[in-house]
C-alpha cells in the first residue's frame, strides 16, 4: 500500500510530464507574388498578378483569413480590381480590397467557420500598364500579411513580381506626295502639298526629312490645318529640311496635311523626296516615304491648263493629268481622228497616256456622269 506522500509525488510527475509535451511547431510558408503574361503597349494592357503559397493549404492549418498589403508604381501601373474567381478565396464570406494610398492596395478574404483551403493562387490583382515606352514594374508585398491568431501556420519569406510591358506593333506611318510630278517654272516659288498617314496607334511624335535635288531650293514648311499639332524646323538649308511633328495627346487614324515651298533654280529635272523616320514608343513597325519629280515648266509643250477642275500637261510623248474629281474612276481616250485609242481605269492621283497631236477624253464617274474634254 503506497504512501500519501509517494501518491502525492507521483500525481506531480504526471503532471510534469503534461506540461512538458511539446507543442506541435507551426509550418512556415511563404508567399509568392507572379506576373501572368505581360502588359501589350500596342493591345491589351491589363496583366494580373496572383499571390499564391508556396505549398497547399490544409484544412488543418485553420487559415480562416488573409490580408495583404500590395505595393506598386502607380506612374507605371493602375489598379483595377481583385480577382478571386479561380483562386482558393473564391466563394469567401467576405473578400475585397481597398487602397491605402496612392501606391498601396490591400486585398483580403475571410471565412467565419470555414478554414481556407486548396491549390492554386491565393487571390490575384488585376492592373493595367501606364506606361508609353516598353519597361518593367515591380510589384511587392510592403507590409508583414495578416492572418487569424488561430492559424497554425507562419508567413516566410515575401517574393515580388515583375510586371513586364512589351510592344507587338504592327503599323505603319506613310508619307506621301498627292501627285507623282510637278510643274514648276524656273525662278517661281510653288506650294507642294504632302500627307502623312498617321495610324490608329499611339503616334504623338515623328520626325521627317525633305530632300531636294541639286537645282531645287526648299525655302519653308507649313501644317495646313491649324489645329492641336505643332510643327518645329529642327535644321534646314537650301537643299534639306529636317522637321518634327507633335500633338499633346496621341492621334487617332488621321491624315496630316502640310505644304512645302519650293524654287526651281535651273531648267533640269529635279526631285523632291521626303523621309519619315521611325516614332518611338508609337507602336509603329515601319514607315513609308516618297518622291515627287519636279518638271521645269519651259520644257512643256503645253503648260498646265485646266479642264473641269483638273490639269494636263504634255510631257514628250504622253499626257500627264491630274487633280482628278476623286469621284473619277475611269478615264477614255481617242486619237486626233476619232479612233478609238485606250481605256484607263484611274487608280492614283497621276495619270499618263500616249499622246497624240491631240486627244479627245472622256473621264467616267462614280457617281455616273462623265466629264468630256479635249488635250492639245
Amino acid at each position: 500500500m503506497s504512501s500519501p506522500v509517494s501518491s502525492w509525488i507521483g500525481n506531480l510527475l504526471v503532471a510534469a510530464l503534461l506540461l512538458w509535451v511539446p507543442v506541435r511547431a507551426q509550418r512556415i510558408v511563404d508567399v509568392q507574388l507572379a506576373a501572368l503574361g505581360t502588359a501589350d503597349l500596342c493591345g491589351d494592357r491589363q496583366v494580373v498578378v496572383t499571390i499564391s503559397l508556396s505549398t497547399p493549404l490544409y484544412a488543418s492549418d485553420s487559415l480562416l483569413l488573409f490580408e495583404f498589403a500590395v505595393g506598386y508604381d502607380p506612374a507605371k501601373l493602375q489598379f483595377i480590381a481583385p480577382l478571386f474567381t479561380g483562386t482558393i478565396a473564391e466563394g469567401a464570406d467576405y473578400s475585397g480590397s481597398g487602397a491605402i494610398d496612392s501606391a498601396t492596395v490591400r486585398v483580403y478574404a475571410f471565412n467565419v467557420t470555414r478554414p481556407l483551403r486548396g491549390t492554386g493562387p491565393l487571390c490575384g490583382l488585376l492592373f493595367r500598364y501606364r506606361g508609353d515606352c516598353p519597361d518593367t514594374a515591380t510589384v511587392r508585398l510592403v507590409l508583414p500579411p495578416e492572418k487569424n491568431a488561430e492559424a497554425k501556420l507562419e508567413f516566410g519569406q515575401l517574393g515580388t513580381a515583375l510586371v513586364e510591358a512589351v510592344e507587338h506593333p504592327s503599323s505603319s506611318l506613310k508619307a506621301q506626295f498627292p501627285y507623282d510630278t510637278a510643274f514648276v517654272a524656273i525662278g517661281v516659288e510653288r506650294e507642294l502639298s504632302l500627307e502623312f498617314n498617321v495610324p490608329a496607334a499611339r503616334v504623338r511624335t515623328w520626325s521627317f526629312l525633305l530632300r531636294g535635288s541639286r537645282g531645287l531650293r526648299l525655302n519653308r514648311v507649313a501644317l495646313v490645318a491649324n489645329d492641336s499639332l505643332t510643327l518645329v524646323v529642327e535644321s534646314s538649308d537650301s537643299l534639306e529640311l529636317h522637321a518634327q511633328i507633335v500633338s499633346p495627346s496621341p492621334l487617332q487614324a488621321r491624315k496630316v496635311t502640310l505644304t512645302c515651298s519650293a524654287q526651281l533654280s535651273r531648267s533640269e529635272l529635279a526631285q523632291l523626296e521626303v523621309v519619315p523616320e521611325l516614332p518611338r514608343c508609337a507602336c509603329v513597325v515601319s514607315v513609308q516615304g516618297d518622291t515627287v519629280s519636279i518638271v521645269p515648266a519651259e520644257t512643256l509643250s503645253v503648260i498646265e491648263q485646266a479642264a473641269s477642275g483638273f490639269k494636263y500637261a504634255r510631257v514628250d510623248s504622253q499626257w500627264k493629268l491630274w487633280n482628278l474629281p476623286e469621284q473619277a474612276i475611269e478615264l477614255v481616250v481617242w486619237d486626233s481622228l476619232g479612233r478609238f485609242a485606250s481605256r484607263v481605269p484611274i487608280t492614283g492621283q497621276t495619270v499618263a497616256i500616249q499622246a497624240d497631236r491631240w486627244n479627245p477624253i472622256l473621264i467616267r464617274l462614280r457617281d455616273g456622269s462623265v466629264i468630256r474634254t479635249i488635250l492639245r
